[in-house]
């Protein structure tokens, strides 16, 4: 017997409409009738339930003694195989919103902890220019904070100069986020007129506390 008149067969022997099975198995009573007159199939998953609901086989759902069953067999080959096609992609997509997401907190913790590693390939940063004041005499590394606008926005960065002197004791830094890759010692009036309040005339240090984990800062004269 077809697929088709075996679910009819044994959804009558069990006293069951169209509309019940229907909604029993949550689809239209349309969707339904075209199974009993073979128009379409039901997927596996559905194979499955009518098996459970209507206490019939698969075996005796699928055999058929007149009509080869390969269109049925086809339909499910097809839903296992659109199945699997959607869980790897899900999988996949998945697997990327992860990765995307794990790289915007690693950019976002390496701005914040200024690892220049990070910012030197960090794609949402731009590269700068900005205007600092030395401290009078450098030993080592510069720390300075540099003003990157006329409204006083910018960083503390770290980075080598020449030593300053009495009139060339401002730089100007071009630089992405933490990752320095350009600095020169300059006289006040080679900084631009808007930019030279944001610059300074005195060198500030700062003090980082250690009594938590995020840094605070404290300036002074």
């Amino acid at each position: 017997m077809e697929l088709g008149p075996a679910l009819k067969q044994q959804r009558e022997s069990l006293g069951l409409t169209q509309q019940v099975l229907a909604d029993q198995l949550h689809v239209t009573r349309q969707t339904v009738s075209r199974w009993e007159n073979g128009s379409t199939y039901p997927n596996l998953d559905t194979l499955v339930e009518l098996r459970d609901r209507l206490n019939i086989s698969l075996d005796k759902l699928l055999k058929s003694e007149e009509v080869p069953v390969v269109p049925v067999v086809h339909q499910i080959s097809r839903d296992v195989q659109l199945k699997r096609r959607y869980l790897r992609s899900l999988i996949v997509i998945i697997s990327m919103l992860v990765l995307l997401a794990s790289l915007f907190g690693l950019l976002s913790w390496g701005h914040r902890n200024q690892i220049e590693m990070i910012d030197r390939v960090n794609p949402f940063l731009s590269t700068k220019l900005g205007y600092g004041i030395l401290p009078t005499k450098v030993t080592g590394m510069a720390d300075t904070y540099v003003s990157d606008d006329s409204l006083g926005n910018g960083e503390w960065l770290k980075f080598y100069s020449g030593q300053p002197t009495k009139s060339a004791r401002w730089v100007l830094v071009k630089h992405k986020g933490s990752y320095v890759s350009a600095v020169r010692v300059i006289r006040r009036n080679q900084i631009p007129l808007v930019m030279r309040e944001q610059a300074g005339s005195i060198y500030l240090k700062y003090h980082q506390k250690t009594d938590g984990p995020r840094a605070s800062w404290k300036f002074w004269d």
